[in-house]
């Protein structure tokens, strides 16, 4: 009982805080003018695509917080932390990769701690992979 209390919690403090985090960088992408435009065509980007980006952080940041979208939000902000990735390594930023990495790490932490159990306290997906037969 002590286990699945402090997963719980620990859950919903990691999803708050970097759902407000990626609020708050969506809304630095719509809203950081001409900075948000030099740095997105320095990586070759059109400015569409930083409001598109900023849009997307926005809905993944509130989808994180609410369980029930917790799997959504990961997938789609998993999708944009790995592109960043790529962009900052593609244009010789190599230390900057490691702020979309510590995100990822964390989204899916959440998205672990939040998961599923199964039989016996296992993730759903070890239950799944228990019932099919072997070839």
């Amino acid at each position: 009982m002590k286990n699945a209390r402090l997963r719980s919690v620990t859950a919903w403090v990691l999803a708050v805080i970097f759902g407000l985090l990626f609020l708050v960088a969506g809304l630095g992408k719509l809203t950081g003018g001409e900075a948000v435009a030099e740095m997105f065509s320095g990586w070759g980007y059109p400015l569409w695509f930083a409001k598109v980006i900023g849009v997307l952080e926005m809905a993944g940041g509130l989808a994180l917080i609410i369980p029930r979208t917790t799997r959504y939000a990961v997938l789609g902000l998993s999708c944009i932390m790995l592109g960043a990735m790529y962009t900052h390594l593609a244009n010789g930023e190599g230390l900057d990769v490691l702020r979309p990495l510590v995100f990822l790490g964390a989204i899916w932490i959440v998205w672990w701690l939040r998961g599923p159990r199964g039989a016996k306290g296992r993730s759903s997906a070890s239950s799944f992979t228990d019932t099919v037969p072997s070839p």
